[in-house]
């Protein structure tokens, strides 16, 4: 798949050609490259997964002689929100620790952002969390590390990482890596709130 200044000629050439819009033409020429399935453990979700498709690429496009995971948006019409290509684990041997998820990451004509996350829950609902929204990829970027180090707490319930697209466009994720790290790695994420039990907010109040 050509990168970059190609692809965005390749883009508006198909505009000429075919009179889609730039979203569209994008979309087809991503989905040419045909994907294989995800590696076992890794599964697609966001609040719109249905509009992202998530695979290998060819082994011709591999990096550093390791096939790249692509996520790309896949439909015609508008983005309404971000799919991720993600894993979920038992958080149960990393409670105490600092773990860092990172890897290589590069964006393709991305519509609004992309990045790798990672998320701790524990079982009050609260969660730490960071998804790179504050050092995003935009636009298209050439091959970067990333990376997400978090405090797991000793009733962490799960932890979960991965990389999201918010958007049109394409993100590439390659070299994959989870590990604990030392207190000496700062953190790259802080606390959230925990989640209310039930509804509130429903009496507005006299007019």
């Amino acid at each position: 798949m050509p990168q970059h200044k190609d692809l965005k000629r390749l883009v508006r050439a198909r505009m000429a050609e075919t009179g889609e819009n730039y979203t569209q033409a994008l979309t087809a020429l991503l989905g040419e490259a045909a994907l294989d399935p995800l590696p076992g453990g890794w599964f697609m979700a966001g609040s719109h997964p249905g509009e992202y498709d998530a695979g290998l690429l060819p082994r011709a496009s591999a990096y550093d002689g390791k096939r790249v995971i692509q996520l790309r948006f896949r439909i015609a019409g508008s983005p309404g929100g971000f799919g991720t290509v993600m894993q979920s684990i038992d958080a149960t041997r990393y409670r105490g620790k600092r773990v860092r998820f990172s890897a290589m990451i590069r964006g393709q004509e991305i519509g609004h952002w992309a990045g790798i996350w990672l998320r701790v829950d524990r079982a009050d609902g609260e969660r730490a969390f960071d998804n790179m929204q504050d050092r995003a990829l935009r636009g298209s970027t050439a091959w970067v590390e990333a990376a997400n180090v978090l405090d797991v707490s000793e009733d962490a319930q799960s932890v979960h990482f991965g990389v999201l697209l918010s958007g049109a466009g394409a993100v590439d994720l390659a070299r994959p890596r989870f590990e604990t790290v030392g207190a000496d790695v700062p953190v790259t994420g802080v606390e959230g709130k925990p989640l209310a039990a039930e509804p509130r907010g429903f009496d507005f109040g006299a007019a």
